[in-house]
């Protein structure tokens, strides 16, 4: 386990929330949480030659900032939900106001007008848009169809009525609404209950469902058998209970409350509310992003750990004919790496290119042996740094002739050359086929754009 102490306070975190800072101190000092050792070996990759302390301050702090934003934007989000409503703008820029579609009621929006030097803010009514004739044939249409598909309830025909139908109000997405005329005798209520109690035999009934859109009116009879009711106790005690509270609702119809039934027989009612705000919703929300908040970074780490291999992968052949073409003209092997290493720290520092974890790893072994640590020893930590064979191989090569003196580095060299640009070859190729498959989803997303836009522009001239 790391030691921490108040100095090791570094650079990498002046401007780093001091919040998030403290809560870095608690988790490490106080509960004496370790650090993951996998993290700090993906850190030290992605980060070669940073102090191990200096990258786990890093880590630990932009995870709890981000977990501290997360939560601040979830209280945010909590406020506005709970206490502000929000608006829908239905002015577009051309001076046009946007009707709702049939159905969907008028609205009211608040304008400022202003013209010939005055100014006043208004609130108007924007009635929704009526059918055209063929539209509200069609409509009547599947509304006959909807009532005789909905009307029975429960109930399998209209020959044998025994439970409550469903008298429809309204047509699904239609703006035609649907009245209702019921039997003079009584035994259908106007939410579709039965007042068959007291009924001893069958009883045929006629209800006229009548559909109304503005002044169109257009009933439609239907024939009912009704049968006497075969009811449990349960089905009993909840209409003793729709009973009363019809009863309570038409005795207080003029009151500010309505109170609900209190006793049902000889059973007292509870009562509580059910409701799902959507402050709870949003609070939910942002707790389980804090939870997953984790598993983020433990991805956006092994996505930078994936993109490191792939860049090592793909200048391992450059590094190669570089380093044969420095090893010919006479260098040695560290004339040859100092070479290499100094050229990119140059183009670094103006501009051209950004930084390789190759070659800062190259500069970290470069500074270990002006540190005083022996050529072999440094590339062989070189290559267990990278962690990948063909770097490996390279390394073993350099310490091979480091320690035995060979002759042939040169033509070995080659033929690892000519090795990691058949590998690179190969590598391309895959990545073309992994191109190619990731196109294919937004290539068929773009696809049934087309489609849609097509079928909008054939609708729309019918």
């Amino acid at each position: 386990m790391s030691c921490y102490r108040e100095e090791d306070r570094m650079k990498s975190v002046k401007g780093i929330d001091n919040l998030a800072y403290c809560l870095h101190r608690f988790w490490r000092l106080r509960l004496h949480v370790p650090f993951s050792e996998g993290r700090r070996k993906h850190l030290q990759m992605l980060r070669p030659g940073s102090p191990v302390k200096e990258l786990e301050v890093w880590d630990d702090c932009r995870r709890f900032q981000a977990g501290l934003w997360t939560v601040l934007f979830t209280i945010v989000l909590v406020a506005i939900a709970a206490f502000a409503g929000q608006g829908t703008k239905v002015l577009t820029g051309t001076g046009e106001l946007k009707r709702l579609e049939p159905g969907g009621g008028s609205r009211k929006t608040e304008i400022t007008v202003q013209g010939g030097g005055n100014r006043k803010t208004i609130e108007i009514e924007i009635p929704e848009r009526e059918y055209r004739k063929e539209e509200l044939a069609a409509k009547l249409a599947e509304g006959r169809e909807y009532i005789k598909k909905h009307y029975l309830g429960e109930n399998p025909s209209a020959e044998k009525i025994t439970k409550p139908l469903r008298l429809v109000s309204t047509i699904q997405d239609s703006a035609v609404k649907v009245r209702w005329k019921l039997d003079a005798a009584g035994y259908v209520n106007k939410d579709g209950t039965l007042n068959t109690d007291d009924l001893k035999e069958e009883t045929e009934v006629t209800l006229t469902a009548e559909m109304v859109y503005c002044d169109v009116k257009e009933p439609m009879m239907l024939n009912l058998l009704l049968c006497p009711p075969n009811k449990s106790r349960e089905q009993r005690f909840w209409e003793s209970w729709e009973k009363q509270w019809q009863m309570e609702k038409e005795n207080s119809s003029q009151e500010k409350r309505v109170s609900l039934p209190g006793r049902i027989g000889n059973q007292t009612m509870h009562y509580s509310e059910v409701n799902h705000p959507l402050w709870r919703r949003i609070l939910l929300m942002g707790i389980l992003f804090s939870l997953i908040l984790p598993f983020l970074f433990d991805y956006q780490l092994e996505q930078g750990i994936r993109k490191r291999e792939l860049q090592l992968q793909q200048e391992y052949p450059e590094m190669i004919e570089r380093f044969i073409l420095l090893l010919g003209a006479g260098l040695t092997i560290r004339g040859a790496w100092q070479r290499i290493t100094k050229d990119y720290e140059a183009r670094r520092e103006c501009g051209e290119i950004s930084g390789h974890y190759l070659y800062e790893e190259m500069i970290l072994t470069r500074m270990e042996m002006e540190n005083g640590k022996s050529e072999a020893a440094a590339y062989q930590a070189f290559g267990r740094r990278i962690s990948m064979l063909s770097y490996m191989k390279f390394s073993t090569l350099l310490v091979q002739n480091l320690r035995k003196g060979s002759d042939d580095l040169l033509r070995r060299m080659e033929v690892e050359a000519e090795d990691a640009l058949r590998a690179r070859r190969e590598f391309a190729r895959q990545l073309g086929e992994e191109a190619g498959t990731k196109l294919l989803l937004p290539m068929i997303m773009m696809l049934v754009v087309v489609f849609a836009l097509i079928m909008a522009a054939a609708f729309q001239s019918m």
